[in-house]
């Protein structure tokens, strides 16, 4: 019997390094959140939105059936604050999370790092790693993982790292996915990298 899942972005960092929210970034036909929320709603997956600012969700994203928005449920802090929340509003075995400056993680994508977690037993997260480093906000995470997130909150450790090595991690091999959907934008150059590169995809130029 396959887990269930639900979706989960976290939109609810800073930005500061780009300037403006990641999330409204314009991109193919709408901006970075809304076109993952379609891909994810295309999965057929719930999706759950993690937004300080809820109030900045589009309404054509916000209002469809199967998305739900929230901010932070605990004092907001970055990426664990976002996970316990997730943690608290979903009931399904499985979270499948996302940062929402991916711009390149669509439902083809996402359903490859399913299939690598399908039928294996044991683990706690499911991370791709490319490079040499793990992505953990592209991940899956047992629910049965709460309680980490909800201790690493109450003292303190905020630090994605410091919990994921309590945990049994499945690590999704460099190649498994495409190298693109791992990519993810903290500055207007990177952004220009990724425009660049969806221009090349839909030309073939390079």
């Amino acid at each position: 019997m396959q887990p269930s899942v639900h979706a989960v972005i976290l939109a609810g960092g800073k930005s500061s390094r780009m300037g403006v929210p990641k999330d409204q970034l314009p991109w193919r036909e709408g901006t970075f959140l809304t076109e993952m929320g379609k891909e994810i709603l295309a999965m057929g997956l719930p999706c759950l939105i993690v937004s300080n600012e809820p109030e900045r969700i589009p309404a054509e994203l916000a209002e469809q059936d199967g998305v739900s928005v929230t901010p932070d449920l605990v004092p907001s802090a970055g990426p664990v604050s976002g996970l316990v929340t997730a943690f608290r509003l979903c009931a399904e075995d499985v979270l499948l999370v996302l940062s929402c400056d991916l711009p390149f993680m669509d439902r083809t994508q996402m359903a490859s790092l399913l299939a690598y977690a399908a039928g294996k037993d044991g683990w706690d997260a499911v991370i791709p790693t490319a490079q040499g480093r793990i992505h953990p906000l592209c991940a899956l995470y047992r629910k049965s993982t709460q309680p980490r997130w909800e201790n690493a909150l109450e003292q303190g450790d905020l630090r994605l790292m410091n919990t994921i090595r309590q945990l049994f991690v499945l690590e999704v091999p460099d190649g498994w996915l495409d190298p693109w959907a791992l990519f993810n934008v903290n500055t207007p150059e990177e952004y220009d990298m990724a425009i660049r590169e969806e221009k090349r995809r839909k030309t073939g130029q390079q």
